[in-house]
Parts: C-alpha cells; sequence; structure tokens
C-alpha cells in the first residue's frame, strides 16, 4: 500500500512488509486453533495457547481489511468489485469442501430436505465450513462498512460507538453467554439467535467492529505517531489470559472467539508491527508469504479431512499433535505455492527464494 507521506504519522510509511510477514504468522495460528501443535505436550500449555493467543489471528486479518480498504470505502464500484471477488472466493471454496461438508453436516437420521435446509443454512447464515465463515463475514463486514460510511455518512464517534455496541454484544453473546444462564429471557434470547446462526462470531458482531476499527486506523494513520505498541500488546494480551481464566472458573466455560481485551491487544498488534521497517530485499518474501497466508489459512482444513483418509494416518506418530500441524502446514504450503506458480508464473513466484544482501 502506497501513501503520500503527511509530516511524520504512519502514512510516511510506503510499504507494510512487516504486516505481510504477520499475517502469515496469523495464519500458522489459525491452523494451530484447529490442529492444536502442543495438545500432545501439555494440555494447559495448549488450552492456553489456542484459546488466547490465537484467537487474535482472525481479528488481525478483519483490521488488516478495513486498514488496506481505506479510501476503496467511498468508491461504490471498488467496493462491489471487492465483494464480488470474496463471493466468488467463498462459492470456489464450498466447492472444494463440498464432500467434507457433507460428510460433516448431512445426517442419515434426516430427510433429505432437512439436511439440504441445514447446508443452505450454513452457506448463507453461518459458513458453509469450519473456516469458510471468515469469508462470508468479510462480505458482511466490508458491506456495513460501506453502507454506514458512504450511504448514511456515519462518522467518526457515532461510528465507533456502533462498532462497540455491537461487539460488545457479541461478546455477551459469546464468551460471557453462560453469564445469562440465570436469566431466563435473556438466555432464550441467546438459544433462539443461536438456533438460526450458531454464534455471535460474525460479520455484524465481530468482523464489522474490526473492519471498522481498521478502516478508522487508515483514515488517521497521518496523525498516528510511535509509541510502545510492543508494549501494550503484550499488556493486553496478559489481560485477556486474566479474562479467559476468569470467564471460564465463574462463568463457564463457552466459546473463545471473542474477549473484551481483544480490540486493544489486536490494535496494538498491528500498529507495532506497522511500524516495523523491513529492507526492500524483503519486498518479494513478503508478496509471497501475503498470497501463502491466504492459502494456508483456506487449505489447512482440506488438507487434514484428507489426510486422516490415508495409510499415512494409520502410524501413532502421525497422529501426535506436533507432527500432525507440521503435515498439515507444509502440504497446505507446498500446494498454495503450486497455485502462487500457476497464478503468477515461475519467474515471480520463485523470487522469495532468492537471498538478496540487505544494504542499510
Amino acid at each position: 500500500m502506497k501513501v503520500i507521506p503527511n509530516g511524520n504519522g504512519l502514512a510516511d510509511k510506503t510499504e507494510y512488509r512487516a504486516v505481510d510477514f504477520a499475517k502469515f504468522a496469523a495464519a500458522l495460528l489459525v491452523v494451530a486453533i484447529h490442529i492444536p501443535p502442543l495438545e500432545d505436550c501439555s494440555l494447559w500449555l495448549s488450552h492456553e495457547f489456542e484459546q488466547v493467543v490465537c484467537r487474535m489471528a482472525v481479528p488481525f486479518f478483519f483490521l488488516c481489511t478495513g486498514y488496506f480498504l481505506g479510501g476503496k470505502i467511498r468508491d461504490e464500484k471498488r467496493i462491489k468489485a471487492y465483494l464480488l471477488h470474496i463471493i466468488k472466493m467463498y462459492f470456489f471454496w464450498t466447492i472444494c469442501y463440498f464432500y467434507p461438508m457433507l460428510e460433516r453436516f448431512w445426517k442419515k437420521e434426516h430427510t433429505v430436505w432437512e439436511n439440504v435446509t441445514e447446508l443452505l443454512r450454513r452457506f448463507f447464515l453461518i459458513g458453509s465450513y469450519i473456516q469458510l465463515w471468515y469469508l462470508l463475514a468479510t462480505v458482511v463486514a466490508v458491506a456495513m462498512l460501506y453502507f454506514f460510511v458512504s450511504v448514511l455518512k456515519v462518522r467518526g464517534k457515532i461510528l465507533i460507538i456502533l462498532a462497540l455496541l455491537l461487539y460488545l454484544a457479541g461478546v455477551m453473546g459469546n464468551s460471557y453467554r453462560h453469564m445469562f444462564d440465570g436469566f431466563a429471557a435473556i438466555a432464550e434470547g441467546i438459544k433462539g439467535y443461536q438456533s438460526w446462526f450458531l454464534t455471535t462470531r460474525n460479520g455484524m458482531f465481530f468482523g464489522f467492529p474490526f473492519v471498522t476499527a481498521g478502516w478508522l486506523l487508515s483514515e488517521n494513520r497521518g496523525k498516528i505517531r510511535q509509541h510502545l505498541y510492543g508494549l501494550w500488546t503484550i499488556l493486553f494480551l496478559a489481560a485477556m489470559f486474566a479474562e479467559e481464566a476468569l470467564v471460564r472458573n465463574y462463568f463457564g466455560d463457552g466459546s473463545h472467539d471473542m474477549y473484551l481485551f481483544t480490540p486493544a491487544a489486536v490494535i496494538c498488534l498491528f500498529l507495532f508491527v506497522a511500524w516495523i521497517p523491513l529492507p526492500d530485499c524483503t519486498a518479494a518474501t513478503a508478496k509471497v508469504l501475503r498470497r501463502l497466508s491466504t492459502y494456508l489459512f483456506l487449505l489447512h482444513m482440506l488438507v487434514n479431512f484428507w489426510l486422516k483418509r490415508t495409510a499415512l494416518w494409520e502410524s501413532d506418530w502421525v497422529k501426535l499433535s506436533p507432527v500432525h500441524y507440521g503435515i498439515v502446514v507444509c502440504v497446505s504450503l507446498l500446494l498454495g505455492y503450486s497455485f502462487c506458480l500457476v497464478q503468477n508464473g515461475w519467474k515471480k513466484s520463485k523470487a522469495f527464494l532468492k537471498y538478496k544482501k540487505c544494504i542499510k
């Protein structure tokens, strides 16, 4: 992303290579949610890593989406083109996951109509497969931001308040939902909502607040100065650990997708990473890693599904959590890199493998 220099704020940056590296790391964390790499090492450590640290990954993706949308949000044609691109991706990857979808959601005890209805409900309201909800949520979140900013002309504090209220409602219906078990009306309301949408971890309550936060950072990037964002990230991450323990011990172990301190931790993390200067020799690597992070996110559950149906899965050592995780990541990256070669050509895609001396 190139921007015109403006004072000495974040807008002075012409490239965000470190963000691409961070997105790749975030994709690895998403895989760790679904295939915990530490489970056979320590159940406690695995739980804390999976349910706190890894839960920063998807909000980070949403934040990046909002930030790099920038001024496009006011351009109807560009937003339509962007949404159409994501919708096409959603259809394509739904087709790729169609067989796993049938095996996971098609119930023999249900009628054909009941099964078809369930698949349609998931496709339109939840997400066709485990991680594909993110694509659907991105469409909803970006469409909502466009509607509020470009159609209704909502600005500044009102937009912030709207995003915060939606996120707060999402948190109450997610990690804190068992807090309302003693309140019949609220509990029934949450149960009724879940019967349709399953979770508040979706485009409205989860995607929109983070996409909005990213867009607001982009709108005000010229005013952003360097600060101790790394330290603040650590402090807010520690608060997330404490919050997770509080919710689990006092309100009951529910979902772990949304915490009250997540927005602060993710925003500080993004600002910390965005200020990291990387030399020009990392440009090719950053560009390829940006693509690979997307492929890793989209492919890993498909690779995992078919891995468990091969003879290799019969070996006990393959089922060890670090090995299982490593195989899925490596195969997903190899497939993703192969797609990069097909789409971009060998010369462009192999560039990140070349060593270039970085001259300071």
